[in-house]
């Protein structure tokens, strides 16, 4: 039997494993449903696309405010428990969105900004030890399909949640909420169930930091995970061309939505084309999981982003929704099979320790870039329109792909503390 087929049997009979993976898979299904009906909701009650930007933007904030100390919480606690209370969180949230939808109060706006908001805090703080607990339940042969797995969980939740929101919403403005709370009870009844008999090495650490909590020593505590980051060439790398390949995808999310507007297209050609990204993460997962072992990090990396580049040219070149669609599907592929593989790498190489904190910053450094892609692509758009900014992002990417090239060629001049 192969080493995959060994690690695939595992996985199956991973009790932990498939509790957390599967209960999380089925929260962010509601979750993601959910984020579909707020600016759904907002628009069809005020008119105004600005207010329904209002409350988009309070539920991705803590993405950029709350990534550093999420990596703290996973490093210095009790990880497991901290995905119950992120839960239990998310789901206070959503049936106080579910009430407010129902009631009509006033100041609807600001109660759907607050539990926005409360949402989105929760999952920033769940995703960051959800790593980590991955870790501690699966054995080393496991981690690639395990965490295959782990990536598959966005596009498949994106598809469906997406989907099924905007659907449920249609018949009832509040279902969406409710679909999510019962989301987040499965959740929490997958997370109770999970035996103990894994090793979570965070349990020393925070003994061990006990009584030492000062401001000095917290601000030490999030350098230890930024220079974990910067002291391993690839690491600090990779990390700076994902975030920046991010600002290029946001711009170019943007530039798809104006193209459908303005060639007068039916609404549905969004979903097709937007969709096409979640299908192509499943297979990239997919494809991922079985790779991973045999592939070296830096190669992979280095001709993934070329295979961005190639698969942005058919999007500066036409607006056709089949065209835009195939190419879209291409990049979400290929981002989620580099993901696994950075994965995978990160997973490997930074002690377990400092892991929360680690991936916050890096994860921190993506969603600056995602909100700056998001608003930069806006002005860029209205300065040059669609066809001349699809070429600048395609230049873009050709700086990114020159740069990963270098990355993957460059072992370093110095041993890497943190490397392998």
């Amino acid at each position: 039997m192969s080493s995959f087929s060994a690690a695939s049997g595992g996985i199956i009979t991973n009790r932990n494993f498939l509790l957390l993976w599967s209960g999380n898979a089925i929260s962010l299904v509601g979750f993601h449903g959910a984020r579909i009906a707020y600016p759904l909701l907002v628009l069809a009650l005020t008119g105004s696309p600005s207010q329904a930007g209002i409350v988009t933007f309070a539920m991705t904030l803590p993405s950029l405010i709350f990534q550093i100390p999420a990596g703290l919480v996973a490093d210095y606690t009790d990880r497991r428990r901290t995905l119950w209370w992120c839960q239990f969180a998310g789901l206070m949230a959503t049936c106080m969105a579910l009430v407010a939808v129902a009631g009509r109060p006033p100041g609807l706006l600001l109660l759907l900004s607050i539990t926005a908001f409360l949402e989105g805090t929760a999952n920033v703080f769940f995703v960051v030890s959800e790593l980590g607990v991955v870790r501690n339940v699966v054995s080393v042969e496991q981690r690639p399909v395990a965490l295959a797995f782990l990536e598959a969980e966005l596009p498949i939740a994106q598809l469906i949640g997406r989907a099924t929101g905007a659907v449920i919403y249609g018949l009832a403005r509040w279902l969406p909420f409710a679909v999510n709370a019962l989301s987040y009870l499965c959740c929490l009844g997958t997370l109770s169930a999970m035996r103990t008999d894994y090793t979570d090495n965070t349990d020393n650490t925070a003994r061990r930091s006990e009584g030492s909590s000062t401001p000095s020593r917290t601000w030490t505590r999030i350098v230890e995970g930024v220079a974990v980051m910067w002291s391993n060439s690839f690491l600090r790398g990779s990390t700076a061309i994902m975030a920046l390949s991010n600002s290029i995808f946001q711009v170019v999310i943007l530039l798809l939505l104006l193209e459908i507007k303005i060639d007068g297209l039916p609404t549905w050609t969004v979903g097709l084309v937007l969709g096409a990204a979640g299908v192509g993460g499943l297979l990239g997962a997919g494809i991922a999981a079985r790779l991973t072992t045999r592939s070296n990090a830096r190669v992979v990396f280095g001709v993934s982003v070329w295979a961005w580049l190639v698969a942005l040219v058919p999007i500066a070149l036409s607006s056709n929704p089949y065209m835009m669609a195939l190419s879209f599907g291409c990049i979400g592929g290929i981002g989620r099979f580099v993901s696994v593989v950075l994965v995978v790498f990160q997973v490997a190489v930074i002690p377990d320790h400092v892991l929360g904190r680690a991936i916050a910053a890096a994860e921190f450094l993506h969603a600056a870039a995602v909100a700056f892609g998001a608003l930069a692509g806006g002005y860029l758009l209205a300065a040059v329109g669609t066809r001349t900014t699809g070429w600048i992002m395609v230049a873009a990417m050709f700086g990114l792909a020159v740069g990963g090239t270098r990355l993957s060629l460059s072992r370093g001049r110095r041993r890497e503390s943190v490397e392998p």
